[in-house]
């Protein structure tokens, strides 16, 4: 029987790794529960039984308010169900879901970069772009629409050959011998440290290694470890093993007759530390510790691949291909050869401790819900009632999910994070700009990890744009650049072969709100100039071309035509010409032709705000709104919120505040269509922002209970088991939405910048407080909140510029 018992310690018999983990806890904010576990497999090697020893530090909990986050679950993860009941790791570039297994633990890792198709497909990949012009088409469609309404834009489709998908790289196998039974189990995952346990593992972001620990008080039985890919056959990885480790290497799938171009990657697992110990290579290329030699070990994990973003341009011929990746993996591991657990351990907690604890949200825990294991506290959440507790954890895993999926030298979030535990993930694991990217970045910039998100503004620099000003020139005879709904990372620019959802040529304009906004937080001048700015100005650039005189209303307005879009199309374009505008200061470009081109367009552009037949916000120019029609977007509502076209715009406007409460009641709480995740937590944030908290808490609360999994990843179409981590990102948003309204100034308005604070904080996060929230135009804010949700009392940080704050009830509770 493999036994778990939970024990006291004396400090005097403390282990040096133990130390470790106290002096990382150390970083966390004083009132925090220390959290970190420390798990100690004891062998009893004169018999079968093998002990599990638990050593857990816990300060008392206070009844209110609870503000240490852990997941915890008392069984070990599905391997039939990965991804709905295994906890997450990650230090951007790699991620893990730890099984948990006792004695039979896997690890499937994957690496950021691994994905099969372009280039590594097909040496003619061309990013989905038509091989020759079709532009001469476009005048010739706009006249159609014009003429009819509607029209057929097929002539300007492009095609998906070789889009390629998101692959898992291997499974990390570690095996004890002996250890067949075991009870009093317990898995966690700190939040706040980002170390999971049943043995240890976590992903380190100094160290670019994911680590796995074990120990024990005695000497421990046989261990066996091996990175395994039974994926892929043809062609078949290779693991060696020798005193450096074990060794994965492959390739990804070519197209038939395209010879060995697929991607090369690499993986090394290898023991470091001072023990004194031997090792031996297995028959199948594992690691084996033979019996009685040591008490504890570490394995690390480096691994890389050949990609190369900066080779995706028309010099590097779009080949996104650069050096073998062995050597810089090989140097990694060397790296960490004679350091000890306890510094690496060190080193990744206090790394990642100090990037979650810059903001932080207290919430009661009225139902001692800390103590229950998670999987039971998701299960028993309900709509009707819901769970302060769990609310505050969910929003914590949001932000622990982004700092564990973006960093710099990675690339951004994708679909599914960086969890994918096969190689056929659903959407290929990839980049849906008509939402999805969007909602992954709503919640960074407000907490405070806004240095963090580079990897999505090189991932547009080097990807999109290259390919991008290649779609503009070749479907619409355009400057700028252009992309479309679907993104791999081999700058897929060109428009899909469906119009129905490829058409959307306006969702780069989107994106350049999460350029912008990092701009708006931190008004850093230098950053706006080299990197955000010319993003947006090519963005400018392709609108000021492609927009047309409206020749369907003949009201002088421009508009965008073909476009399958609702009118998100002229709100983001609206905002697109906005930022140009306010910043033009601010961006170091001296062309001022080209502001004066973006001032006149911006004089006419038809800003998409209509008001239709039954009081909507129309969701097209045309009044052709079916009344409650429950789709899954909100498109036309997305210059309420996330962006400011309407909610800025028309800041005061009950005729337009009407509409846009008429629109949200229309369109359902977000079950018919598609019953997602994200559709809910968007319809939470737009409440929010109407400051209508019954409202807004229903749809956070039914977002939980419909579409969170014990492991309290979001499900995409319950009771399906598909993962989707936009919303997991999008209700860390929706909270903070009820937290704060913090809309951007409008070019030319030098009024002093105003912010709500708690428009809609439901009743049961009384009590509650919030430190470190940022604000627009730079500086952060503490509050808490009395027992009926108003904000009474505010600290402002870092701030120069003048700033008024207010609280639900219209009192002014700050001003400079």
């Amino acid at each position: 029987m493999f036994t778990a018992l939970l024990d006291s310690v004396d400090s005097s018999q403390v282990s040096d790794e133990e130390d470790a983990t106290r002096r990382a806890s150390s970083f966390s904010r004083s009132n925090v529960p220390a959290s970190v576990a420390f798990y100690a497999v004891l062998p009893n090697l004169t018999g079968p039984q093998v002990r599990l020893r638990t050593y857990e530090y816990w300060s008392r909990l206070a009844q209110h308010p609870v503000v240490a986050r852990k997941l915890w679950t008392g069984s070990a993860a599905d391997l039939n169900n990965i991804v709905q009941t295994a906890y997450t790791i990650g230090n951007g570039r790699q991620a893990g879901l730890p099984i948990g297994i006792p004695g039979s633990d896997v690890v499937p890792i994957n690496h950021d970069s691994l994905w099969r198709g372009g280039p590594f497909t097909s040496s003619t990949y061309n990013g989905g772009n038509p091989n020759e012009s079709v532009a001469h088409f476009f005048p010739g469609i706009q006249e159609n629409i014009f003429k009819n309404g509607t029209g057929d834009e097929s002539p300007l489709l492009g095609n998906m050959d070789d889009y390629g998908s998101y692959e898992l790289m291997a499974n990390l196998t570690v095996s004890i011998a002996g250890i067949k039974d075991y009870s009093s189990y317990r898995r966690t995952l700190d939040l706040e440290t980002a170390v999971h346990t049943v043995s240890t593992q976590f992903c380190s972001y100094p160290d670019q290694v994911c680590v796995y620990h074990i120990r024990s008080n005695k000497a421990l039985p046989e261990v066996t470890a091996a990175i395994t890919d039974t994926y892929r056959t043809r062609p078949k990885s290779a693991v060696t093993c020798s005193a450096n480790g074990t060794h994965l290497s492959g390739r990804t799938g070519a197209n038939q007759g395209q010879g060995d171009i697929g991607m090369k990657f690499d993986a090394l697992l290898s023991v470091v530390g001072r023990g004194n110990f031997s090792q031996t290579c297995g028959d199948t290329g594992q690691i084996v510790i033979p019996g009685g030699s040591t008490n504890s070990l570490t394995f690390v994990l480096a691994s890389g691949t050949e990609y190369d973003p900066k080779k995706g341009t028309a010099e590097h011929k779009y080949s996104f291909r650069g050096v073998d990746p062995y050597p810089a993996v090989e140097e990694t591991v060397s790296k960490l050869r004679s350091k000890c657990y306890s510094d690496i351990l060190a080193r990744h907690t206090k790394d990642f401790i100090s990037l979650f604890n810059r903001f932080t949200l207290d919430l009661p825990d009225p139902n001692n819900s800390a103590s229950v294991d998670t999987a039971k506290l998701l299960a028993e959440y309900t709509r009707a009632n819901g769970d302060p507790y769990v609310d505050g954890l969910v929003i914590d895993y949001g932000k622990y999910l982004f700092i564990s999926s973006s960093r710099p030298g990675s690339l951004p979030p994708n679909l599914q994070g960086k969890w994918a535990p096969d190689v056929n993930p659903p959407w290929s694991s990839d980049y849906h700009i008509d939402i999805n990217v969007q909602m992954n970045n709503w919640l960074t910039e407000q907490m405070g990890l806004g240095d963090i998100t580079d990897p999505l503004f090189e991932f547009i620099a080097d990807t999109w744009v290259p390919r991008g000003t290649e779609s503009a020139r070749l479907i619409y005879n355009a400057t700028g650049w252009v992309a479309f709904t679907n993104l791999n990372i081999f700058g897929h620019t060109g428009q899909g072969d469906d119009a129905s959802w490829a058409n959307v040529y306006h969702d780069p304009a989107w994106m350049m709100a999460t350029v912008w906004d990092h701009f708006d937080y931190t008004r850093d001048s230098q950053w706006y100039k080299t990197v955000g700015y010319p993003m947006i100005k090519g963005i400018a650039a392709f609108w000021l071309d492609v927009l047309v005189e409206d020749k369907y209303f003949n009201d002088g307005t421009l508009v965008a035509n073909p476009c399958n879009s609702p009118e998100h199309g002229p709100t983001v374009v609206w905002e697109v010409f906005d930022h140009v505008i306010r910043d033009w200061d601010a961006s170091g470009d001296a062309d001022q032709d080209f502001l004066q081109r973006v001032r006149n367009s911006f004089d006419t552009l038809d800003d998409g705000v209509h008001i239709g037949s039954w009081g909507q916000i129309q969701e097209w120019k045309m009044d052709m709104d079916v009344k409650g029609d429950k789709h899954r977007h909100l498109s036309h509502l997305n210059g309420w919120y996330p962006g400011y076209a309407i909610s800025g715009k028309y800041a005061g406007n009950k005729t337009i505040y009407d509409a846009v409460v008429t629109s949200l009641l229309s369109r359902g709480d977000g079950t018919e269509d598609s019953n997602t995740g994200w559709e809910k937590t968007w319809r939470a944030s737009c409440w929010a922002r109407a400051g209508d908290v019954d409202h807004a808490y229903d749809e956070f609360k039914y977002t939980i209970a419909e579409n969170f999994a014990p492991n309290v990843l979001s499900v995409y179409e319950p009771p399906g088991k598909v993962f989707q981590i936009d919303a997991n990102f999008g209700q860390s948003a929706a909270g903070l939405a009820m937290l704060i309204t913090d809309i951007p100034q409008l070019a030319g308005d030098s009024s002093t910048h105003s912010v709500l604070l708690g428009p809609a904080i439901p009743k049961q996060w009384a009590g509650g407080q919030v430190k470190g929230l940022r604000l627009r135009g730079g500086g952060s804010v503490d509050f808490s909140w009395s027992d009926d949700s108003v904000v009474d009392r505010v600290t402002v940080h870092n701030r120069s510029l003048p700033i008024k704050i207010s609280n639900k009830d219209g009192k002014i509770i700050y001003s400079s």
